[in-house]
């Protein structure tokens, strides 16, 4: 609960530097975005117990709305194994899907280089699919909150996020739910659609 509630004030904070900034402007162009990334799942506090570190894929769309903020909506794909030992097969194939809001700073590093630090929050649900027979998949909402920057070339950029997930849990055997929390860190490339 703390980390949700400093990462609201981060992004508050964020949000009044970005106001203050805006009338400084860098050319960027209002437009859609296409995302692709690839990075861990890394489980944290009680996550641990139940799952490993595994690989991450996903996408983004994103509308730019002006220089300084994005809606944007994601899916991720996690080749994720379980540490349940009652279950005949390890693997669990998560699934995360959100929408959000991000904002950014835009700074020019030189006359072709722009460098473009952000925060973000957002909700979705996450649905976890167990190869383990007679387990079966279960859903359950998500929210998280993001740090990370772009360094953005002309319509191509290089991505980096990290995102703090705050989510609801669902047991595999007694449907119990808890709230959970792990971290999700990605390296990708955004297309910018003009």
């Amino acid at each position: 609960m703390r980390r949700m509630i400093f990462s609201i004030a981060t992004l508050s904070a964020f949000a009044a530097l970005t106001i203050s900034a805006s009338a400084q402007t860098t050319g960027v162009t209002p437009g859609f975005e296409i995302r692709s990334f690839a990075g861990a799942f890394v489980p944290t506090g009680d996550m641990r117990n139940d799952f490993k570190t595994a690989t991450t894929v996903g996408a983004q769309v994103a509308h730019e709305f002006s220089e300084h903020m994005h809606l944007l909506g994601s899916i991720a794909w996690t080749h994720g194994h379980n540490k349940f030992a009652n279950l005949s097969d390890d693997r669990t194939f998560i699934w995360q899907y959100d929408a959000g809001v991000e904002l950014n700073l835009v700074r020019e590093i030189n006359d072709e280089w722009l460098f473009r630090p952000l925060v973000g929050a957002g909700v979705g649900g996450r649905t976890y699919d167990y190869a383990a027979a007679g387990v079966g998949s279960n859903t359950c909402s998500a929210g998280y909150a993001s740090l990370g920057s772009e360094l953005q070339r002309g319509t191509v950029a290089v991505r980096f996020d990290a995102r703090d997930y705050l989510n609801c849990f669902k047991s595999p055997f007694t449907s119990a739910k808890k709230t959970r929390n792990d971290v999700g860190l990605t390296l990708g490339l955004v297309y910018h659609i003009r």
